[in-house]
Formats: structure tokens, C-alpha cells, sequence
């Protein structure tokens, strides 16, 4: 009797299982089966930037740790000093890393005695020891006038600063820039759905699916990538009072492209 029950349970689960499998099969039949049109809409914006972005590095070495914080620190404040003088905002100075860490000198050594050159008699031995440390402190700064970041940008090379690099210019309201002209795409996609409708006698149903590939490419002015040669002696960090010739930096324009594809049901 047992085995009979089973038998019948197993029987309607089955059936169960077949009606289910059977229904989404109709429904993805169905959807299948639904007449539809596909539209593309494109929207683009140019927008000038207004922020400028610019990155530097102060690294200094010592003897010991504290030493070369120190100068580090000491240069460090200089510069953010300037920048300050400079109107920018001390929220728009941020420190992205530091670092401390030893420089090893490495020597060969013959019977507890240093080798003068890179050759030892055998049996020698090879070695290494602390020379000094080293700190390295980096910064992005954010330059709101667009017009003073070319004098900003010499005026850290002034500092004997060991890298400036990076100079780009962006939106700073960038994603509701972006927001914007994907509307417009979609506004221009269902202008268009509209239109093709008319032209082939039917009207527009519900939306199927929607999809979006937006393309926002990045316009970098030409600015100049400094490094440490560029921290003339004659600037700020160097002794003298000249200050260093400013580079043209034009922002030129960030280009927004958004591309929106809808699926419309007609009927």
C-alpha cells in the first residue's frame, strides 16, 4: 500500500512539473512571438571643464627617520603654503600616500673587511646595510580657476618638488552632466520610434527593454609633465627670487556621448 502511494505521488509530481514547464514555454512563445521594433538614440554634449587637477610628490632622505620626516615636512608645508596664497582651498589638498621606507647599500666583504671595489678575493661574502631613509609624501591638488592652474603648476616646480605629473581637467558635476544626455537620448530615441511607427501604420505598445552605452571620453589640455629637473634653481625652492615661466595650459572641452537602445511593442 505504501509503495502504491508513492507511486501516485511520484505520479502527480511529475504531471506538476510538466504543466510548469509547459506554461513557460507558452509564455516565452508568446514574447517570442510579439511584434516589435528596435530604435537607437544618440545625444552628445561639450562641456568646459572647471576644475583642474595636478599631483606632486616631496621625497627626502636622512639618515634617520625623523630627519628626513622632518625636511619632508618642512618642504611639504611650503608648498602648501603657496598653494594657499594661491586661493586654493585647503579641502581641495589632499595627501594620496606616504611612504617611509630604508635605501640599502650593498657591498661585498673579505674576512670582516669592506672590498674596495666590486671584487673580492674567495671566500667573500655579499652584503647589504641601511645608507639612509627615505620619506615620500604625495599629493592631488584641485584648482578651481581654471585660469591660475598654469602659474599653480610652475609654482610647485619652484619647490624642488620631486615629480609633477598629471595635470587633467574635469566636470566637477559630471554625473548629472551625464544624467542629462542620457535623457536626451531618450527623448531622441522615442522621437524616432514615433516616427517609424507612423511610417509603417502601427502604434507603439509598452517598452520591452531598454539598454544604454554611454561614452564619455576625457579631454586632457596639453599641459607639461615636470619632474625633479624642472624645480629650476632660480625658483621659489632654489634661492633666487625669479619664479619660473608658467606653461599655456589650455582645458579645451570634455565630449559626453550617450547611446540608448529601446524595444517597443507594436501593434
Amino acid at each position: 500500500m505504501k509503495s502504491v502511494t508513492a507511486f501516485v505521488w511520484i505520479l502527480c509530481a511529475v504531471a506538476v512539473a510538466s504543466f510548469l514547464v509547459l506554461l513557460n514555454y507558452n509564455k516565452a512563445v508568446d514574447s517570442y512571438d510579439k511584434s516589435t521594433i528596435t530604435v537607437q538614440g544618440t545625444a552628445e554634449r561639450f562641456v568646459t571643464p572647471d576644475i583642474a587637477t595636478i599631483s606632486f610628490e616631496v621625497s627626502e632622505t636622512a639618515k634617520t627617520v625623523s630627519a628626513a620626516q622632518d625636511l619632508a615636512t618642512q618642504k611639504m608645508n611650503k608648498v602648501v603654503a603657496y598653494l594657499k596664497e594661491s586661493s586654493v582651498d585647503e579641502k581641495d589638498i589632499r595627501t594620496t600616500g606616504y611612504q617611509v621606507y630604508p635605501e640599502y647599500e650593498y657591498f661585498y666583504e673579505f674576512d670582516g673587511v669592506r672590498c674596495l671595489s666590486n671584487y673580492c678575493p674567495p671566500p667573500y661574502v655579499y652584503k647589504n646595510e641601511i645608507k639612509s631613509y627615505r620619506v615620500a609624501q604625495s599629493v592631488q591638488v584641485k584648482v578651481r580657476k581654471i585660469d591660475d592652474a598654469g602659474k599653480i603648476l610652475s609654482g610647485i616646480g619652484g619647490f624642488q618638488v620631486s615629480n609633477v605629473s598629471g595635470l587633467s581637467f574635469e566636470v566637477e558635476d559630471i554625473e548629472n552632466v551625464r544624467e542629462a544626455v542620457k535623457n536626451e537620448a531618450i527623448k531622441d530615441a522615442r522621437a524616432k520610434a514615433k516616427e517609424r511607427a507612423k511610417s509603417l501604420g502601427v502604434s507603439l505598445g509598452d517598452i520591452v527593454s531598454v539598454s544604454d552605452d554611454g561614452y564619455y571620453p576625457i579631454y586632457y589640455g596639453k599641459a607639461v609633465a615636470m619632474d625633479s629637473s624642472l624645480a629650476i634653481s632660480e625658483g621659489r625652492g632654489g634661492g633666487g627670487d625669479a619664479m619660473p615661466v608658467p606653461p599655456e595650459v589650455p582645458a579645451g572641452e570634455n565630449q559626453i556621448v550617450s547611446n540608448v537602445t529601446i524595444v517597443f511593442e507594436i501593434k
